[in-house]
């Protein structure tokens, strides 16, 4: 059930209040080096945009096309500013429940993300399941159909040198429960995914 965000009244204005459990899932010092800015400042300019108000797809467009956060990190601060303002459970989207999962290795992006592209190598890592790949750009995403009924999202990062990042968001999920059993077996399928590309001449 989706909780309504609390509002106070400043002057003829509504404001999203705080949710006081909110923490964010992520230090301020990681979020502002990806996007510009920390969380209390996107929520701010969110807030300021009428934000509580809007759908969850409206927030990340305006995030993406107004403000240029990558589509990624727009999905990132839309789901947190929603948590933080009480317009969700903690994984919850509109459409399911979802569970991020995150892996720096030490390798090339460009080999990181051959390792997700290429679906012989792919298979040597993926989870049990079926992903049905839908769209993909080379050393930024791939993006399919999981399980049929869910979504994947791997995003890759350069993190300097021999060093990048997969960013994996698995949406859709029908039930809560869902989330801890897909965090766990991500996260077991990016440890075999690190040692294959670390492996030498892999």
């Amino acid at each position: 059930m989706w909780v309504r965000a609390a509002k106070r009244r400043t002057g003829n204005t509504e404001r999203a209040m705080p949710h006081k459990a909110y923490v964010p899932s992520m230090k301020d010092s990681a979020v502002k080096a990806k996007t510009g800015k920390n969380w209390k400042s996107w929520f701010a300019l969110l807030d300021k945009a009428g934000a509580a108000k809007l759908r969850h797809t409206d927030i990340a467009e305006l995030l993406y096309a107004k403000h240029g956060v990558p589509g990624w990190w727009s999905q990132m601060l839309t789901v947190e500013y929603e948590l933080a303002r009480g317009l969700r459970e903690r994984h919850q989207t509109a459409t399911g429940f979802s569970v991020s999962v995150t892996k720096t290795v030490a390798a090339s992006l460009s080999k990181l993300y051959a390792a997700a592209a290429r679906a012989e190598q792919r298979k040597k890592w993926l989870p049990k399941g079926s992903l049905a790949v839908s769209s993909q750009t080379k050393d930024k995403y791939v993006n399919g159909s999981w399980n049929k009924t869910a979504r994947v999202n791997m995003g890759f990062y350069a993190k300097g040198a021999g060093k990048s990042q997969i960013a994996v968001q698995v949406n859709k999920l029908a039930n809560k429960g869902d989330v801890d059993i897909q965090r766990a077996a991500w996260k077991e399928a990016l440890a075999r995914m690190q040692q294959l590309v670390e492996k030498p001449n892999s």
